[in-house]
């Protein structure tokens, strides 16, 4: 198998993100865009609550294929009527769970609905091991 090489550059203005991840050899993991939702299938009352959700469940989707958040390089983030709270929170919950040292190359965008109307945030994931 081919070594695994990450170069991170952190983006200069922008915290939390790389402006460029180059990966050298590795094996490629795609992983599907998740909702936040409890473990009984229904919606978290709140954005905080689905956040913290969504990237616990993109944790367990990348633990099941070998990989950890810090093994992440591209993160899209689409979330229903952003506005500078969304932001915020978006960013603590990010923040709280994503070392800044292995930052992926992110994108967040504002989007009008989701598969359902009862979530507000997606996460996709492209991660190498």
């Amino acid at each position: 198998m081919t070594e695994r090489r990450i170069s991170r550059i952190l983006h200069p203005a922008v915290p939390g993100i790389a402006d460029t991840v180059r990966v050298e050899g590795g094996t490629t993991i795609y992983a599907s865009g998740t909702v936040g939702v409890r473990h009984d299938g229904s919606p978290p009352a709140d954005f905080a609550e689905q956040c913290e959700l969504a990237i616990a469940s993109l944790t367990g989707s990348l633990a099941r294929q070998g990989a950890t958040l810090a093994d992440v390089v591209r993160l899209n983030v689409y979330v229903v009527d952003l506005d500078r709270a969304k932001t915020d929170v978006w960013h603590a919950a990010r923040d709280e769970r994503f070392d800044h040292a292995h930052s992926p190359a992110s994108t967040l965008l504002g989007i009008q609905r989701l598969y359902s109307s009862d979530y507000d945030i997606e996460i996709e994931a492209t991660a190498v091991v």
